[in-house]
């Protein structure tokens, strides 16, 4: 059968011109799939963001125009009077709840259905996919009910003498820097890293003992990430995401982690075969995987073993950088407010001196200092770890009084920054005002208000702990020390604009004198 003359032309156009075509067709299909999800929310009449394509609403982010706490404080403030809002990263969805109603709803009243964190799955050594931070569904029922009893009343009690030790240690290493400026943000490092080693893992760092530790140095690189890293990660992330399955990345430091979970586990070999015992957390969680263990190999049915050798390694290394970092953090802030506010440091040292009345302090005595409380409080309301908390759905569900159904795998997001700095929850939110966090004020405010800790199941399961180091090092310090604003001094701190966690731009100086 002849072909007419334009179906020649046609064939003869396409064959002349396949390049020209196969590109345009290539822009068409990239163009269609990276903005078919962006009428997500207007189908669904929620207020959004206008996402532009392939970053979706974070391009200020990813070029590090703001810093990952103030971005999502300018998230809250574009959704403020909203119940919830539409934020789009790359192609992907989230929805931003503000309401105090819905927030408690997510995190807390109907949380069965928002049991797991939204997480990125990768190929990365088993040991950091496993921490309860990553752990989703049942796996993570399980392994958070078999840890929690370590952070126990009474096995915290047991560790209270080694953190007042730690601390004791720390007045020693400061005093060599008696009426000088010191950056904080290293010099709290040092000793939350003593402390947890000590505690944690019954290892000396010698942080305190050494300002050049090998251990630290390892250790306070574990979030780095080079440019180009950061680069390749945000690339695959907007453009790519179903590709992190097959490539073994990781937001934290492969060569630092590694050196980390390798001292951690000789350290548990070591307990696997010793005839005493420490009553440390990784001595704990080796009796717990021990015993889950032994109850299995006797079990008729066959069951599943939650603790295994790299469960154990990555809750190991998690508690180790966690208490490092987040604790660090907040007790640089702490003494930065002291050395800004003379006023609070003076009433918090009386404070401290009325209840203790000079005496050495106690485990018991912590729980009377309610001042010290509200202090910390209020610094991890003004300087929390994380800017937002992520859950996704694992159930359908539709949002308490709306219309909003939301399915499995669809990620809401709770904008914690945005929360701690609003005026109608937290009146003069720039202000530091301890009071917020005494008596009746704190009474009169849900507490899924305060997110510095994360909410409900899924809130940070050493939060006792972290406390507990935290209110004895201010106490030991504030007996020993007074800090004063420096040349260096800034205030307020500059965030660090390419770190997920909080930190400072430029470090965290003051003055500090011996009293």
């Amino acid at each position: 059968m002849e072909l007419n003359t334009g179906t020649k032309e046609l064939l003869f156009f396409i064959v002349e011109n396949w390049k020209l075509l196969l590109f345009f067709n290539l822009i068409f299909f990239l163009y269609f799939y990276y903005t078919q999800t962006f009428d997500y929310f207007e189908k669904r009449n929620v207020k959004f963001m206008k996402p532009v394509i392939f970053f979706g609403n974070s391009l200020s982010r990813i070029t590090g125009k703001r810093s990952f706490i103030e971005f999502h404080l300018d998230v809250y403030n574009y959704f403020k009077g909203n119940r919830y809002g539409g934020y789009f990263e790359g192609r992907r969805p989230v929805l931003y709840v503000l309401h105090p109603d819905l927030i408690k709803s997510v995190t807390i009243s109907d949380a069965d259905h928002f049991i797991d964190r939204s997480t990125i799955k990768t190929k990365e050594p088993r040991y950091l996919s496993r921490s309860l931070l990553a752990l989703k569904g049942m796996e993570w029922k399980a392994v958070r009910s078999l840890i929690t009893p370590t952070f126990s009343s009474s096995r915290l009690k047991n560790m209270f003498p080694l953190v007042q030790h730690c601390s004791d240690q720390w007045v020693g290493l400061l005093s060599r820097f008696d009426n000088t400026q010191i950056e904080l943000k290293e010099m709290t490092g040092h000793f939350t890293l003593e402390v947890t080693g000590v505690c944690a893992f019954g290892i000396s760092t010698d942080a305190l003992k050494d300002e050049n530790a090998e251990f630290y140095k390892v250790a306070e690189k574990f979030n780095y990430m080079s440019i180009q890293k950061r680069i390749f990660f945000f690339f695959i992330l907007l453009f790519m995401p179903s590709m992190f399955r097959y490539i073994n990345i990781s937001f934290m430091n492969y060569d630092a982690t590694k050196k980390l979970v390798k001292i951690l586990q000789n350290t548990k070999a070591e307990r696997m075969t010793a005839e005493s015992k420490r009553s440390d957390f990784l001595q704990l969680l080796v009796d717990v995987a021990i015993k889950e263990k032994e109850e299995l190999e006797n079990a008729s049915e066959s069951s599943k073993r939650y603790l295994d050798n790299d469960t154990l390694d990555a809750q190991a290394l998690l508690f180790l950088l966690a208490g490092f970092e987040t604790t660090s953090t907040l007790l640089s802030f702490v003494f930065h407010t002291m050395a800004v506010r003379p006023d609070i440091q003076d009433k918090l040292r009386a404070h401290i001196e009325e209840i203790t009345k000079g005496q050495e302090l106690t485990y018991d005595l912590l729980s009377q200092l309610d001042y010290l409380d509200a202090v910390i409080q209020e610094t991890l309301r003004m300087y929390p770890p994380l800017g937002r908390i992520d859950r996704t759905c694992t159930k359908p569900y539709t949002l308490p009084g709306t219309s909003l159904h939301l399915k499995v795998g669809d990620v809401v997001a709770v904008p914690v920054y945005g929360i701690h700095m609003d005026p109608d929850i937290y009146p003069d939110p720039k202000k530091f005002i301890p009071e917020r966090f005494m008596k009746e004020e704190k009474k009169g405010r849900p507490s899924h208000l305060f997110l510095a800790f994360g909410a409900g199941p899924r809130n940070c399961i050493g939060i006792r702990f972290a406390m507990i180091v935290a209110k004895t090092a201010i106490v030991t310090l504030m007996r020993n020390f007074k800090f004063s604003s420096g040349p260096k001094t800034e205030n307020p701190v500059k965030f660090h604009r390419n770190s997920m966690l909080l930190k400072p731009e430029s470090g965290i100086w003051v003055h500090v004198e011996k009293i």
